[in-house]
């Protein structure tokens, strides 16, 4: 095990290190950091923002929003997964509800935002509505996963609902919400830049990337790009090691 722990690692730096030697070549090769900087001028930019007085404020205002955004996805999405598993009508009935928002263009959603909401709510509007299906999609799959017969043995012996519902549905679903965390937090951070862009609020990472592409400042871009995989990044993780942990998991 400890061996394949160092192999997988210097495999992950080896493709970190040939993704920058190409991106360094690519940009000595355009020879214009106005097209694509280098990744030396990149990180350059990035310093210099870290050390800046707005950044944390910018980055502060994105995570918040994300966060926001997901977690009363995630909640919506969890209780109406759970009525669509337990009540098949619920389920005929809210199926055009969730097929009409999962169909819908991002593009569409925020634009549509922009002319309802002021700019700091388009985001959380547009946030929920991109990750609530695929929550409520995940929890729906998980509860048809339950053996009828449990269910049915639950029935004759009159087991209260409380207890059917802690000790057979979610063990049930807890791979499903894991699931849909996972895919759910990556939707999360690219439909949110996309909103702060259009929307433009006062804070915000998106906010940031579009005014330095007014400018022509493509390093700037590029550093916010990085911020946000890093964002990405770290959330994946730490949701591996939750789930790793078992502390997502019914006991």
């Amino acid at each position: 095990m400890p061996g394949s722990i160092y192999r997988n690692k210097l495999t992950t730096f080896g493709s970190l290190l040939t993704l920058l030697l190409v991106w360094h070549g690519a940009a000595a090769l355009v020879g214009r950091e106005i097209i694509l900087p280098s990744p030396a001028l990149t990180i350059r930019r990035l310093v210099q923002l870290i050390i800046s007085g707005g950044f944390w404020s910018h980055l502060a205002a994105t995570l918040s929003r994300g966060l926001v955004g997901f977690g009363l996805s995630y909640l919506a999405g969890l209780i109406c997964g759970l009525l669509s598993g337990l009540f098949r009508s619920f389920k005929h009935f809210f199926h055009l509800w969730l097929t009409v928002i999962r169909s819908t263009p991002s593009m569409a959603l925020i634009l549509l935002a922009l002319i309802w909401f002021p700019a700091e709510t388009v985001t959380l509007f547009v946030t929920f509505l991109v990750v609530f299906p695929l929550i409520t999609q995940n929890v729906t799959e998980g509860m048809g996963q339950v053996d009828p017969e449990l269910k049915e043995m639950a029935r004759l012996y009159q087991v209260p609902f409380p207890t059917v519902l802690r000790r057979m549905y979610l063990p049930a679903i807890l791979p499903y919400l894991a699931t849909g965390a996972a895919a759910g937090l990556g939707l999360t951070w690219k439909v949110m830049i996309a909103a702060e862009v259009l929307a433009y609020p006062k804070f915000g990472i998106g906010a940031r990337m579009d005014t330095a592409r007014t400018y022509l400042e493509t390093p700037e871009v590029f550093a916010w790009t990085i911020v946000v995989i890093a964002i990405s990044f770290f959330f994946d993780r730490l949701l591996q090691q939750l789930i790793r942990k078992k502390l997502l998991y019914w006991e």
